[in-house]
């Protein structure tokens, strides 16, 4: 047995042996019921690792030594307090044997909480019997009664039956809580892949804006060339259009291991609005508070319906929030809403996302949406934000989810975004 084995299996004997001293006296005198052997057998299932033989031979050293210095301590001498102790180290060390032979002999099977229980059951019956067994030969008269094997019976299944309702109280949270911990996961997960794909758009768009001024570097390659203009200048320009398309392979390049790397194994899944906001909420809540912001989010979900493109509904909402939060800065209130409305006898979601922020002048509405436009900066570095939340939003709202975005403001006391998108495009989407 290695160190930390060795070191686990004596402290489940220490907690077995403190878990001695809760006991009372069962039809013979000496004879104990104690919810050692309970602890015991659970620690034994919970702790696969461990042997059942050594945990049972340590607690059934540990044990009665504890029980030993409490009797003596009590004023009880010490043949009188050895006497006692003896049985329950036959009790431990004939669980601990009977508990191996049946696994390895009868059962033949790792143990599982289907045979686990009829283990349980003899063992405590077996180990009694030799426990009283070892209590007839110290007083010298025969204790082992038929009656008494009843009574052993109706205790082995008591036992047994409250040592199986704490096993499966105990599997029962443990799978709780590595539900919550997989779902906290993955919605880690999913946030981490909306943003990636973010920055894959953006990147997108830089490959095609690097070919653009290839073209054009070729292009004016050509006119030099036509135009009689020195090799030396002409070639300068050729060798910035090669440079350019190097630029873009490695644009390409660094796109494709992203992909495969960080996405091949996230699926964008169909998922509601309702849990997308939700999401995005907790997200942001966490930000608040790691900021030291007094912000309250709230949200009211009218309607709910399922988008099938929920990476960039998960970045609309995001920015959104995260730019509500930035005009906020301090102390104040953002509220989502989700409902259903007529407009110009068209059917539409509308998403809307209230804060009673800076606010934002009428002159700015259209500036706002354009890459790079942005008015907040970095208090603590002093760099300025890249500008490209809004800009995001309203490009996936428009081309991806073919509806419209618009904006309400007034500079010091509100501004609301709000998302309007065509009903019918999500009526062939499953709804909860």
């Amino acid at each position: 047995m290695d160190k930390s084995k060795l070191r686990k299996t004596i402290i489940v004997a220490l907690f077995v042996s403190l878990a001695s001293q809760i006991r009372f006296n069962f039809m013979v005198d000496g004879f104990i019921i104690a919810l050692s052997v309970m602890v015991m057998t659970i620690f034994i299932y919970c702790y696969t690792d461990l042997s059942a033989i050594y945990v049972s031979i340590l607690s059934g050293i540990f044990s009665p030594l504890f029980r030993l210095l409490v009797t003596l301590y009590q004023g009880y001498g010490l043949q009188y307090s050895v006497a006692h102790i003896l049985p329950d180290m036959v009790f431990f060390l004939s669980y601990g044997v009977f508990f191996s032979l049946i696994y390895k002999y009868i059962i033949r099977k790792p143990r599982s909480m289907n045979n686990f229980l009829y283990v349980v059951f003899f063992c405590d019956i077996l180990s009694n019997l030799m426990e009283i067994t070892a209590r007839s030969l110290i007083v010298g008269s025969n204790l082992l009664e038929i009656s008494l094997v009843a009574y052993l019976c109706v205790i082995a299944f008591v036992r047994t039956s409250l040592i199986m309702t704490v096993i499966v109280a105990i599997e029962y949270y443990s799978k709780i809580l590595l539900r919550q911990e997989y779902e906290e996961q993955y919605r880690r997960l999913l946030r981490q892949a909306s943003t990636i794909e973010d920055e894959i758009r953006v990147m997108e768009k830089n490959v095609t804006e690097v070919e653009e001024v290839m073209k054009k570097a070729y292009s004016l390659y050509q006119e030099m060339k036509d135009e009689k203009f020195p090799t030396s200048v002409s070639d300068k320009v050729l060798d910035i259009a090669k440079d350019t398309h190097e630029i873009k392979g490695d644009y390409t390049n660094v796109l494709s291991v992203i992909r495969e790397t960080y996405l091949s194994d996230v699926r964008d899944e169909e998922i509601s609005i309702k849990n997308i906001i939700l999401l995005e909420k907790s997200n942001v809540e966490a930000m608040i508070r790691s900021k030291g912001y007094n912000i309250s989010v709230k949200v009211k979900i009218d309607s709910d319906f399922y988008i099938k493109d929920s990476f960039k509904m998960m970045s609309i909402i995001r920015n959104l929030l995260i730019n509500s939060v930035e005009a906020i800065s301090d102390k104040g209130n953002i509220r989502v809403d989700v409902r259903e409305i007529v407009e110009n006898n068209r059917e539409l979601y509308a998403i809307s996302v209230l804060d009673d922020g800076n606010g934002i002048s009428k002159e700015d509405y259209d500036n706002i949406f354009l890459e790079g436009y942005t008015t907040k900066f970095d208090v603590k570095t002093g760099n300025i934000m890249r500008g490209l939340g809004l800009c995001l939003v309203k490009d996936y709202v428009t081309n991806n989810f073919g509806g419209n975005l618009e904006i309400e403001s007034e500079p010091g006391k509100f501004t609301n975004f709000k998302i309007m998108l065509p009903k019918k495009l999500y009526e062939c989407q499953q709804t909860e």
